[in-house]
């Protein structure tokens, strides 16, 4: 085994405190080659020089591209300008909860501020991965509150589908509607990906369009939707003279943002609150959750990777709470009797007296 020669200068200069030191170089020693760290490769470098590194070796090779541009998206704007000039190893928790503090000051939402932490905190773990960092500071993240999910009843779904313009507008929604894809699997659908003749009608979701370029899936994986009667219907009428099924009439891919003005003037003929293309997944994820289809079922159909994911989007509408609570009302007076605590006795009144 090589032996090589380290000379560290000691912060505390008596006898007890540079063996102090000495054991504690010994162990941080031992701790890097535990953890593949080179241990004489000197101090680590900079934040600035590390992201650059990590976005062409890590990230771009993994990432797809809408993850890319928002990475780099945020190195550019906040990460570097904070960070840029700290070694790996002077990235501390205070360090970390300075910039929270400041991100708050200025006005920056939690939401925002944690999505940029995520990316830090890959990128310090990869760090680690690699050897140049030994340990990953701890982050405390800022609380964010709970999204509110706005999505459609029943009623107001039909009403939605009745005022799109028809057919391709209409078809689009009813998808949307009946399937809970994103808009942009929707996009990319192609008429191979359409089953009318199988056992039963369905769809598989294989690619999604981001900025006009069709790539996976949001979570890289593909999944089988069955069709309802209603989206089989709306398909119909579609024209097949193209590859894909929605495409802008001058050929190219739509983007959800471009087609917002259809939905919007759509809500407003059909008078119920202005949603976005998102809400349509909301209300198909909130429907079945409503008629009692199991979450593992909804996640399936969603393409969640996780069932904490399915629960965030897909709550229960107030009317199916309500229809639960009201099973307390149905209560055999036996059973009433036997738990107090759900009987309302009503006061007795004296009689009045002239």
């Amino acid at each position: 085994r090589v032996r090589r020669r380290v000379r560290r200068r000691s912060p505390v200069q008596t006898r007890r405190g540079g063996e102090a030191f000495e054991r504690q170089l010994l162990n941080e020693f031992t701790e890097d080659e535990a953890h593949g760290v080179n241990p004489f490769a000197g101090p680590p470098p900079v934040f600035a020089e590390f992201a650059e590194r990590w976005m062409r070796e890590y990230v771009m090779p993994r990432n797809r591209p809408s993850t890319q541009r928002e990475k780099s998206s945020a190195l550019r704007a906040h990460l570097l300008p904070t960070f840029g000039g700290c070694r790996l190893d002077e990235i501390t928790t205070a360090e970390i909860d300075r910039y929270i503090a400041s991100n708050a000051r200025a006005g920056l939402g939690p939401k925002y501020t944690k999505n940029t932490l995520s990316i830090l905190r890959c990128a310090l773990v990869t760090a680690s991965e690699w050897g140049l960092l030994r340990c990953v500071p701890k982050i405390r993240w800022p609380r964010i509150p709970e999204p509110r999910t706005i999505f459609l009843t029943p009623d107001e779904s039909q009403r939605l589908c009745t005022t799109m313009p028809a057919p391709f507008w209409r078809t689009l929604a009813t998808l949307l509607l009946a399937t809970g894809m994103r808009f942009g699997e929707a996009a990319a659908l192609r008429w191979e990906d359409i089953d009318f003749a199988g056992e039963w009608p369905r769809v598989f979701v294989r690619r999604a369009v981001e900025r006009g370029i069709v790539g996976e899936t949001k979570t890289g994986k593909q999944r089988v939707v069955p069709l309802t009667l209603a989206a089989v219907g709306a398909l119909q009428q579609l024209d097949r003279s193209r590859d894909y099924l929605f495409l802008r009439r001058d050929g190219n891919f739509m983007r959800p943002d471009h087609c917002s003005g259809v939905l919007h003037r759509a809500c407003r003929n059909a008078g119920i609150k202005r949603i976005g293309w998102h809400a349509l997944r909301h209300t198909f994820a909130t429907t079945l959750v409503a008629r009692g289809v199991p979450l593992r079922i909804v996640q399936e159909l969603l393409g969640h990777t996780t069932l904490q994911m399915t629960c965030r989007y897909a709550h229960a509408a107030p009317s199916t709470l309500h229809d639960y609570i009201a099973r307390l009302d149905v209560v055999a007076p036996s059973a009433a009797d036997s738990f107090g605590h759900l009987m309302v006795t009503k006061p007795e009144v004296p009689p009045q007296t002239d």
